[in-house]
């Protein structure tokens, strides 16, 4: 097992690597088709091979089972979407309450600056950010990381581990904590409606959220922490609005839940369950 997922992390890290080398050493362009051109690579032979032979774990049918490639339809569907919002409400809020209370290096969130002045380099960060990182990212953590762990230690041994692994490789110590609640979201919504594409949605908008925020020049980490100024309106408003999203979020999640529950029920006895 942990060999198995020290491969994966090395893969991965090599991935990313790559495209982050192409961001930076490139013009935003061709740095854009080496990263996508990578993904591809990556998920054509690694993620989802098609020989039956080579490591038993890169067997189609035991990828194709770890991965959850289950689409997303009906009322599953109406409450992941549902959720996406309420989820970044909350992410927002406890962001701001942590910048609050750890004074983050401020190049910590934006690690492509030079690249978000440039028209052409707005359109590589938000291509491999919001379309490129989610597929890669949540195939990895929430797929051929997060459900072996589920099967040899349970469903919340796997989640959290997958989150750590996943906060631990951003190698950006600062906000650790933020990047485990957000793969731990992630691996909850994966876990709970048995398909990959839901942690692919939430990540896609909690990054489409971030580069937003880049291209409008948004810098929060500006702000005095709350030792420096104590309690102020912005501390008092972020908590706010995080006792209401998580109220939202605790009452998304049980519709999310049971819509997922009565699908399962509703198919098959024969289908495969993952």
């Amino acid at each position: 097992m942990i060999r198995l997922i020290l491969r994966h992390l090395v893969v991965f890290l090599f991935y990313t690597l790559g495209v982050s080398v192409a961001l930076l050493m490139l013009p935003p362009l061709q740095g854009l088709a080496l990263g996508l051109l990578l993904l591809w690579l990556l998920l054509r032979f690694y993620l989802l091979p098609s020989t039956p032979e080579g490591p038993e774990d890169m067997r189609p049918a035991r990828r194709l089972q770890a991965l959850r490639l289950r689409p997303l339809r009906g009322e599953v569907l109406r409450w992941t979407l549902v959720a996406l919002p309420v989820m970044l409400v909350l992410s927002w809020s406890v962001g701001e309450l942590y910048v609050s209370l750890v004074p983050v290096p401020a190049e910590t969130f934006n690690p492509f600056g030079p690249l978000i002045g440039d028209p052409w380099g707005q359109l590589a960060i938000t291509v491999l950010a919001v379309v490129a990182a989610p597929v890669a990212e949540e195939f990895f953590f929430r797929g051929v990381i997060q459900h072996p762990l589920e099967q040899r230690w349970g469903a919340a041994a796997g989640i959290l581990g997958a989150a750590a692994l996943f906060a631990l490789v951003h190698l950006l110590p600062w906000v650790f904590p933020l990047h485990f609640f957000l793969g731990a979201v992630f691996g909850w919504v994966v876990y709970t409606t048995r398909s990959i594409w839901s942690g692919v949605i939430f990540h896609a908008g909690n990054n489409a959220l971030a580069v937003l925020g880049l291209g409008a020049g948004e810098d929060p980490l500006t702000r005095p922490t709350l030792w420096e100024v104590g309690l102020d309106a912005d501390w008092w408003l972020a908590m706010g609005v995080l006792v209401v999203s998580l109220a939202a979020a605790i009452r998304v999640a049980g519709h999310l839940r049971s819509a997922a529950r009565r699908e399962e029920a509703a198919a098959s006895p024969h289908a495969l369950q993952v």
